[in-house]
């Protein structure tokens, strides 16, 4: 007796729904994915923040508590805080790594300096001892130590489009548009705009004086004590008054602080 097989193939019409099982679970699972690896990113740059923490708490304490004063070209943080640096890597947030010369756009873009590192963070330039040119009225409200009452309120450290430093003021406005850079300096020029960054879905990541990182979002800068006599009730606060509408339309619909 012949004993026959029978073999059964898929139909077109089967692959078609196999197939299309397989889209609508990628559909699922590639956001899910996407946020998964911003947030270990995001993680990565506050685990870089807190070792600018330290590196600036070993600063302090070698230089009798005090911040580095800025005597320009080479001797400002970032000519005098490599000797600090074990790990280069912490030089640069995850989200921005390359240059614009290398095809990045803002706010994902590492800063050229000219001392020859590449980097995408910045210094809040109110907690220098001092700076070249300084007014008498500015040099009274630098930190200039990390040694103060409501430190954690004090922003050091932060995600920056430039990797200089800034002195943001309460009356700064926020960026027109997402990746609108300040490269000019001065009271005049906005420059809380090099701290508002959008690199972690609305938030940024900052390094405060008593050492510690945590994360921000993007309107709470306002709220933050950047120099002694810093108005954290400021125009562009909710108890300032500021309103979403008051805000550009790319950044009306986030957290309002």
């Amino acid at each position: 007796m012949t004993i026959t097989h029978s073999h059964k193939a898929f139909t077109l019409i089967e692959l078609l729904v196999v197939i299309s099982i397989i889209a609508l679970l990628m559909a699922i699972l590639m956001p899910a994915l996407s946020r998964a690896k911003d947030e270990t990113k995001a993680v990565i740059c506050l685990s870089n923040l807190h070792q600018w923490g330290l590196i600036f708490h070993f600063y302090t304490s070698d230089y009798r508590g005090l911040f580095p004063a800025n005597a320009g070209g080479s001797q400002n943080w970032v000519g005098l805080c490599p000797k600090y640096v074990t790990n280069m890597k912490i030089w640069l947030c995850p989200k921005a790594k390359k240059t614009q010369a290398q095809g990045a756009r803002q706010p994902f873009v590492a800063h050229e300096h000219w001392l020859g590192i590449n980097g995408s963070y910045g210094l809040n330039d109110w907690v220098l001892s001092t700076w070249p040119g300084i007014s008498e009225e500015d040099q009274r409200i630098l930190w200039t130590t990390p040694n103060v009452r409501g430190a954690a309120r004090a922003p050091m450290f932060l995600d920056s489009s430039i990797m200089y430093l800034a002195n943001p003021r309460e009356t700064n406005p926020p960026p027109a548009y997402e990746g609108d850079v300040v490269y000019a300096t001065g009271s005049a020029s906005g420059e809380m705009k090099r701290f508002c960054v959008n690199r972690h879905n609305e938030h940024s990541n900052a390094v405060f004086l008593d050492f510690a990182a945590a994360r921000l979002g993007l309107k709470q800068l306002w709220t933050l004590k950047w120099h002694r006599q810093f108005d954290t009730g400021g125009p562009w606060t909710t108890a300032g008054g500021a309103t979403p509408d008051d805000w550009p339309h790319w950044m009306r619909n986030m957290k309002d602080y």
